[in-house]
């Protein structure tokens, strides 16, 4: 019963905290991690692909509904924006390889999925409810925070080449 209300609990602070979202104006640098990828052995580290890509990362778990609710959300965006450059990091928090496996393939979600089995790197971005996005420029700044998905406009002005061409025009 205690599990039951303490989950009620959470599950209600994170819809509050859903509400939440920051674009950040000053420039605020990633935390580099290095994380399990579920599909394989090998170890992701965050820092191979900044300066690359636009990178989305998202903080879950299996149980919670609002991040259920969010997955077809990001699989849409993934599937629109890949090819523009956009990487999305969906980051487990705390549950064990096998059931999240079990998870990704029952959902068919196409982007990367990483264990963070002890909250490490969640305690180091400070979340605080889930679901947590984090969307990183190319430059490597964090330029969104919140309990809710970035818009499609943010997203679209800070793909790689859309960055290169209004630098460019900058300069001029």
């Amino acid at each position: 019963m205690k599990k039951i209300i303490v989950m009620l609990i959470l599950l209600t602070v994170g819809n509050i905290y859903s509400q939440t979202k920051k674009v950040y104006k000053e420039t605020v640098k990633y935390i580099d991690f290095e994380a399990q990828q579920i599909v394989s052995t090998d170890t992701f580290k965050l820092s191979s692909i900044v300066g690359k890509k636009l990178i989305l990362i998202n903080f879950w778990t299996t149980w919670c509904p609002y991040c259920v609710e969010e997955i077809p959300h990001l699989i849409n965006l993934y599937n629109k924006y890949k090819d523009n450059g956009l990487e999305i990091l969906a980051i487990n928090i705390g549950e064990p390889k096998n059931k999240v496996e079990n998870f990704v393939i029952s959902e068919k979600i196409p982007y990367k999925i990483l264990l963070d089995t002890q909250g490490k790197i969640a305690r180091q971005y400070g979340v605080r409810g889930i679901p947590t996005n984090f969307l990183i420029s190319p430059e490597g700044n964090i330029i969104f925070a919140g309990h809710s998905l970035p818009n499609f406009e943010l997203i679209e002005k800070n793909f790689p080449k859309v960055r290169q061409s209004i630098e460019k025009k900058k300069k001029k």
